[in-house]
């Protein structure tokens, strides 16, 4: 797990720059998404119901583009677990293969876009779907299943879970020592790893609601050229995995 006792500050380190960065391209890419095409791409949950809703009603156009939308993003995420599981036993570059495959998906919806803007058609939305299957995919297995950076109602729920366990780790260590230990324990906190853990996923929600911010801005001034900052992005990710070994390992996700 990448947060625990047994993982060290580097690895923590580096998993929190990859989740960090990823999160902020999920953010923009979402946002620019609807701005431009006018669906949310990363949020399977709401594109579930929205398909439940459509079947429900009738609208089987709807019902089928939502349906196209949800197997595109599982076919991300079966590439890019395939990209992973080939490049496992690297000590460099094991995440680069699925970085670099979104990325050219990324780059070839900016194309399609700057060729045709203000057109709305399925092909950037299924590839926009794609692209997150496969961010999904590469932190879900990098986490050990504990970290997504496409949604944000998990990220919401950890927050509150941690806070919790924050305040147990600080009423706990300073049980039966007063005033003086609990301030101890409050000085103590920031190395704790239940700090660490709260740290990131407020650091996710950041992320992802400044790419969110960003995305929308930058494309109603720049159009299609906004896609190169996350493409940029994922670019830097693919240079940091090749020059650090401490680049966290891709873990297989426990089975349910």
């Amino acid at each position: 797990m990448p947060f625990s006792t047994e993982s060290t500050p580097s690895s923590r380190r580096a998993y929190s720059i990859l989740s960090l960065l990823l999160a902020s391209v999920a953010g923009s890419v979402n946002a620019t998404g609807f701005v431009a095409l006018g669906m949310h791409t990363s949020h399977m949950t709401g594109n579930t119901a929205g398909l439940g809703e459509a079947l429900a009603s009738g609208q089987w156009t709807a019902a089928r583009l939502t349906a196209q939308l949800l197997g595109s993003f599982v076919l991300g995420a079966v590439c890019a677990s395939v990209l992973l599981d080939a490049s496992r036993h690297r000590t460099r570059g094991r995440h680069s293969a699925a970085l670099v495959l979104e990325t050219s998906t990324l780059g070839g919806i900016a194309l399609w876009l700057w060729f045709h803007p203000g057109a709305h058609a399925v092909l950037p939305l299924w590839s926009l779907a794609f692209a997150m299957g496969q961010q999904n995919a590469l932190v879900t297995r990098v986490s050990g299943a504990v970290v997504r950076t496409t949604h944000m109602t998990g990220i919401l729920t950890d927050i509150g879970i941690q806070l919790v366990q924050m305040g147990a780790w600080v009423r706990d260590g300073a049980r039966g020592r007063g005033t003086r230990g609990l301030l101890h324990r409050l000085r103590e906190l920031p190395s704790a790893i239940q700090f660490e853990r709260t740290r990131l996923h407020l650091g996710l929600l950041g992320a992802f609601l400044l790419g969110s911010t960003l995305g929308p801005l930058l494309f109603l001034h720049y159009g299609a050229a906004t896609l190169a900052l996350p493409c940029a992005l994922l670019a830097l990710l693919v240079v940091l995995d090749f020059s650090s070994a401490a680049m966290p390992h891709a873990h297989a996700a426990p089975h349910a």
